[in-house]
């Protein structure tokens, strides 16, 4: 019996709320399949229905986690409340939280980032494109607006997304409190802010 594409896809969400739970506990590497299916009260045979194997459900919560950062920045972006330059600052203290409260106490979780980078670092570009874009407009804004002074929009992003690569990635989430990350967000968030009125 064919499931409903709403069954379907409710029960892939389950099963990627469970494994990002074992794989922030224990670790990409130790939890398994068995343990994934028992967690979801299914067979091992029937979580292979829906994923063919743990680096597929790893890429599924992968994935998710990157798309709900992008809906933090779209709707930062999408604001029309906020100016350019407190945009560009919303970018980096929203997501900052958000990668904070999802790494900090999960350092575990470091061990599926790794894998995703090193198996599907497609999907990682991809995701830093979008988020580039995003960036994008700010500045495009902040050229329209006369605030910002940006020649090379999309060069510019690029930048901005390596200067602010310690706050919006997830690989110093667990070393440092969310108040030093914060400060540093801030100060080089200003400083670039600077740079882009010149």
């Amino acid at each position: 019996m064919k499931l409903a594409p709403e069954t379907t896809e409710e029960t892939k969400n389950i099963i990627l709320d469970k494994a990002y739970a074992r794989f922030g506990h224990l670790g990409f590497g130790k939890t398994t399949m068995a343990e994934i299916s028992k967690d979801c009260d299914m067979s091992p045979g029937n979580l292979y229905r829906y994923f063919k194997s743990k680096t597929e459900i790893g890429v599924g919560c992968s994935k998710r986690c990157m798309q709900q950062k992008l809906d933090i920045v779209r709707d930062i972006v999408r604001n029309p409340r906020l100016k350019p330059d407190k945009k560009l600052q919303a970018f980096s203290t929203e997501v900052l939280n958000y990668m904070h409260y999802q790494f900090s106490d999960q350092p575990a979780l470091m061990e599926l980032v790794d894998v995703i980078s090193h198996e599907r670092w497609d999907i990682v570009l991809e995701y830093m494109e979008k988020e580039r874009s995003l960036i994008s407009e700010i500045l495009s804004e902040g050229n329209r607006c006369g605030d910002f002074n940006v020649s090379d929009v999309l060069e510019t992003a690029k930048w901005i997304q390596a200067a602010l690569i310690k706050f919006i990635a997830p690989r110093y989430m667990d070393a440092f409190t969310l108040e030093e990350l914060k400060k540093e967000a801030l100060g080089v968030t200003v400083m670039l802010i600077e740079g882009l009125k010149k």
